[in-house]
């Protein structure tokens, strides 16, 4: 989950970062906060973001720039195409008719001299909830110790045993995770976007890159440079994937 506040003041970024992290925590969810006073850097670093079924916006009305958080509100849905959620926490609750305006669909509207705390972890609450009725249907979730993972399909680059371990290791386009699995147990769950390509290796066609001949081996680039070797009977299946 990304979770991306905007906010001129730093001791109210501080503390909604502050609630964000224990209750994400107290779920056992894994998350990044990522917080900005300046609304062309809050743009920048969301742009530069793959996917936004994950997103949580956490903005402030009154930026004390020459753009406020409305604006930077409607630019976000011009990016996320309202795939994402967004949060005001401000002061100024007489704006709250200014988001219908703007029309930026709002999970919640926060009064920051109101019992702040309470009602962010209230939010946050709520939109868990949603995220999670949202993906769970097309996702994979694995526990690993005390955290939960809940992964999309589409963002799984490769799977491979790790021998040395008896686990398998998804490697995914935010990071890598380590689950007690065999690989024909975690190939169960998967659609046909994935392709075995060796006896330990799965891929996600929709990452591969490109093929490369090494000396007499081929070999699958996929995202992030990943390089995968193709066992011997698996090279014409995977040279047809690629043409097509």
């Amino acid at each position: 989950m990304n979770i991306i506040i905007c906010e001129d003041r730093k001791e109210y970024i501080v503390k909604i970062s502050q609630i964000a992290k224990l209750v994400f925590e107290e779920k056992g969810l894994e998350f990044n906060i990522k917080a900005f006073d300046i609304y062309e850097e809050a743009i920048k670093y969301i742009k530069s973001l793959k996917s936004y079924e994950d997103c949580l916006y956490i903005l402030d009305i009154d930026l004390k720039q020459e753009k406020n958080g409305l604006m930077l509100g409607r630019e976000i849905r011009n990016i996320d195409e309202y795939k994402g959620e967004m949060i005001y926490v401000t002061s100024y609750v007489h704006q709250m008719q200014s988001v219908f305006k703007y029309k930026l669909k709002i999970l919640d509207f926060i009064d920051k001299g109101f019992d702040m705390e309470n009602s962010i972890r209230e939010a946050l609450n709520t939109y868990i909830k949603i995220y999670k009725d949202k993906i769970e249907n097309e996702s994979l979730i694995f526990k690993v110790g005390g955290n939960v993972f809940i992964i999309k399909p589409s963002d799984i680059i490769c799977i491979e045993t790790d021998k040395s371990k008896k686990k398998i290791i998804i490697y995914t386009i935010n990071n890598e995770i380590s689950v007690n699995l065999t690989l024909k147990e975690i190939q169960e769950e998967l659609s046909n976007q994935f392709i075995q390509i060796h006896r330990s290796i799965i891929v996600n066609k929709e990452h591969i890159k490109m093929i490369e001949n090494v000396n007499e081996d081929l070999y699958v680039v996929l995202t992030g440079g990943i390089r995968e070797i193709v066992s011997k009977r698996r090279e014409k299946e995977i040279r047809s994937c690629f043409t097509q």
